[in-house]
């Protein structure tokens, strides 16, 4: 196991955690239309992280990278049209006949989809720091990143003359966070470049940060600013649940390499590997979570937390 891999699977857990919590916030306190384009947005994006997470943890199964792949990449589709109607909405001068052309163009998309002529996943690409789903390569494919990075870029467009105009103040910097993921989003794309044969290592885990960075960016101006008009109540109880997930899928993951990188180099059985699995957890995760619940438990006694 590469590191290659090894960093792109932390990087698509965090994102799809991260990108799952404000899922969570967006559609518990969404009252608007745009809430729920961008909800949905999230909701391709949770996709897409843990798509890639499967793809690193699955990587030496290769008979099941294509599927992993078309389960990931085809939701993509919808990915520049929800941005642009939801920056749309969102700075409140919807242009309606631009929206309605972009969703046209969405659907006429998947007619070459349906024919095989497009984003055909099939097979998968091998290269020295680890395997990937495969997609074909057409003459189209310059076209179709042309569309993807103009609508991104003109939905960017419109949100920078949004912020131009938007007097000092929360608003101005709800459109400058939005901005900013977005933008970490549209160059995310290059990411895709791995997928299409091109082997450049480097391209996947930096495309992988910026979709992290995007959900990061939206998370603190949830917490700080109250973007989307979302307040944050954390309780205990919510902050140890999502401290007991973090623990469980560092266990799970260093059972995995263990049991699939280690076991395999030095021939051990799974059951003693999978000791030595427990163990670690017992000697390192532990004491870990232990000393958190502490300070929690401190954190609490002396003042409520609340955004």
């Amino acid at each position: 196991m590469s590191a290659i891999v090894i960093i792109t699977a932390v990087e698509s857990t965090f994102g799809f955690l991260l990108t799952s919590a404000i899922f969570y916030l967006v559609l518990r306190t969404g009252r608007r239309s745009y809430h729920y384009l961008f909800a949905a947005f999230l909701f391709i994006c949770m996709i897409w992280d843990f798509g890639i997470l499967m793809t690193m943890v699955r990587n030496n199964q290769v008979e099941q990278l294509d599927v992993i792949g078309r389960i990931a990449v085809l939701p993509c589709v919808f990915m520049p049209s929800l941005i642009f109607h939801f920056v749309n909405l969102y700075i409140e001068k919807p242009v309606k006949w631009a929206i309605i052309l972009v969703w046209v163009m969405t659907g006429l998309t998947w007619i070459p989809i349906m024919m095989g002529l497009v984003y055909q996943i099939e097979g998968y690409y091998s290269y020295e720091w680890g395997n990937i789903f495969r997609i074909e390569r057409t003459i189209f494919d310059p076209m179709i990143f042309i569309i993807c990075f103009g609508l991104n870029l003109s939905s960017c467009w419109l949100l920078f003359r949004s912020i131009r105009k938007a007097e000092e103040g929360l608003q101005k910097r709800h459109f400058i966070y939005v901005l900013c993921g977005f933008l970490a989003v549209t160059f995310a794309l290059l990411k895709v470049l791995v997928i299409l044969g091109i082997n450049l290592a480097f391209l996947l885990p930096l495309g992988m940060f910026l979709n992290d960075t995007f959900v990061a960016i939206i998370g603190m101006a949830i917490i700080k600013d109250k973007l989307f008009d979302i307040t944050v109540m954390i309780k205990k109880g919510t902050l140890f649940s999502i401290l007991g997930a973090l623990l469980i899928f560092v266990y799970s993951f260093i059972e995995h390499i263990l049991v699939t990188f280690v076991g395999e180099r030095i021939g051990e059985s799974s059951t003693a590997l999978h000791l030595v699995a427990v163990a670690i957890g017992i000697a390192v995760l532990m004491p870990v979570k232990n000393r958190i619940e502490k300070t929690v438990e401190g954190y609490f006694a002396h003042r409520k937390l609340e955004f």
